[in-house]
């Protein structure tokens, strides 16, 4: 049995960031992964995008860890080398009634802390300046200037090589299949050995509630909502200048046509909802169809034909809350839940794990290392 002070369980993008965070504390952190390599799940499948946080609702935890998240992320950029580009987000409205939409989420902007000088509302002839290729239909849009791409699996793993510098262990292909209470430990049994640890800090996305209900605690349970991209050549870079969504539907942020980081043109996501666990990052042909059909009402001369990749993800759901479920179980503060982190929780992730690390704090001592190293350059230069 290997002892640590602190176990991880889920080597995403988010237990990624709190493992980085918590190894500047003098404690012996393990994480556990599931998979043969990291961000394979809902951090491989999502848009990438760190949002301006305008559309969160007012008042809940993942409003706030948005925008606290989002100032965070500037530490980041300046402690560690990884790709990312300033841009900008443009909601795009069709009608008088969207248009009442956008005003909405400027609102909303304001009162979830975002300053007046990082929203604009534009009218149709300031949006065809911005974006040519946007249709002619459109009426008007909200535009956000605080947005940043990043690319989620590459964050990953600089997060990761800079807490492994610090001491962290990763464990790869390491999935849990027991935890048993034993005394003030956790008894962590995987496909290869028991882990030891007081505390558990349970991030396993989609599976967060099978692990809670497995130490005993069945406390939420998480829907799924599959979400399928269409990714364009190279050739369409440039046929958008922002970040371009539809004014927020059913599909919860709104499809988007966004310029990725290596060039090519994002399409997506759809949202479909109630999703089998393990049907998540499945491609079917209804929304492959539909993203084309969304895609070309925002941009007409979008040439959807060049695809030339397809992905799909999934986002981690509360039902009851609708919300993050960040918390310690009720019968134990060291069992901490990081769960339905849906959307904006890449943009919340450093927040996220400041907020884990105030819990831990609430219950345990932790004590700064003397020779924590934040800083994190990459193997080959960011171009």
């Amino acid at each position: 049995m290997k002892n640590y002070d602190i176990c991880i369980i889920g080597g995403g993008i988010l237990g990624a960031a709190i493992a980085r965070e918590l190894s500047q504390y003098d404690k012996k952190i393990v994480v556990l992964e599931a998979n043969k390599r990291v961000a394979m799940e809902t951090s491989a499948g999502n848009s990438g995008l760190v949002h301006g946080g305008f559309d969160p609702t007012p008042g809940k935890l993942n409003a706030k860890l948005n925008q606290l998240g989002k100032l965070r992320y500037e530490d980041w950029i300046r402690d560690m080398d990884f790709p990312y580009l300033r841009i900008d987000s443009t909601v795009v409205a069709f009608n008088k009634e969207e248009m009442k939409h956008v005003y909405m989420l400027y609102d909303r902007g304001l009162i979830n802390g975002l300053k007046k000088s990082e929203l604009e509302i534009i009218d149709a002839q300031e949006l065809q300046k911005r974006e040519p290729n946007i249709s002619k239909e459109a009426v008007g849009a909200l535009v956000c200037n605080s947005s940043i791409a990043i690319d989620p699996v590459e964050l990953t793993k600089v997060l990761f090589k800079n807490a492994i510098k610090n001491g962290v262990d990763l464990m790869l292909d390491s999935k849990v299949q027991a935890i048993v209470k034993n005394g003030t430990n956790y008894e962590i049994k995987n496909n290869k050995e028991t882990i030891s640890a007081p505390i558990i800090i349970n991030v396993a996305g989609h599976y967060a509630d099978v692990i809670s209900e497995m130490a005993g605690y069945p406390e939420f349970k998480l829907v799924a909502r599959r979400g399928e991209y269409r990714i364009l050549e190279k050739t369409e870079e440039g046929i958008v200048n922002s970040v371009v969504f539809m004014v927020p539907t059913i599909h919860g942020k709104g499809v988007i046509v966004a310029p990725m980081l290596d060039g090519h043109v994002m399409v997506g996501p759809t949202a479909e909802e109630n999703i089998a666990k393990d049907d998540t990052r499945l491609i079917t042909k209804a929304k492959f169809d539909s993203i084309g059909s969304i895609g070309k009402k925002l941009i007409p001369n979008l040439r959807i034909e060049k695809t030339c990749m397809v992905y799909s993800g999934s986002r981690p759901i509360e039902p009851t809350t609708n919300d993050f479920w960040i918390k310690p179980v009720v019968k134990d503060p060291n069992f901490i839940n990081v769960a339905g982190t849906k959307s904006p929780a890449i943009a919340s992730a450093p927040a996220i794990a400041d907020y884990v690390i105030y819990l831990i704090k609430k219950n345990n001592k932790l004590k700064f290392k003397k020779n924590w190293n934040p800083k994190q350059e990459s193997e080959l230069p960011i171009i």
